[in-house]
């Protein structure tokens, strides 16, 4: 996942297409060997929420997902 500012979100690359992604969308985000589920959403940043945790992305760094 990574974020195109042209669009302002967050995308999936997947071959030669990229697929826009948008708030309250579910995926699991890849920390270390583990798989977390977590759900996207944007306030004056986008962030993940998992569980009870609150996660900022960094838009200038790239996220590996299962979507």
């Amino acid at each position: 996942m990574k974020y195109d500012p042209q669009q302002d979100r967050w995308v999936v690359v997947l071959g030669n297409r990229e697929y826009g992604l948008h708030c309250g969308e579910y995926l699991e985000l890849s920390v270390s060997q583990s798989r977390i589920a977590c759900r996207l959403e944007l306030d004056s940043e986008w962030y993940v929420v998992m569980q009870d945790t609150l996660f900022n992305l960094r838009t200038q760094d790239t996220y590996r997902v299962t979507i």
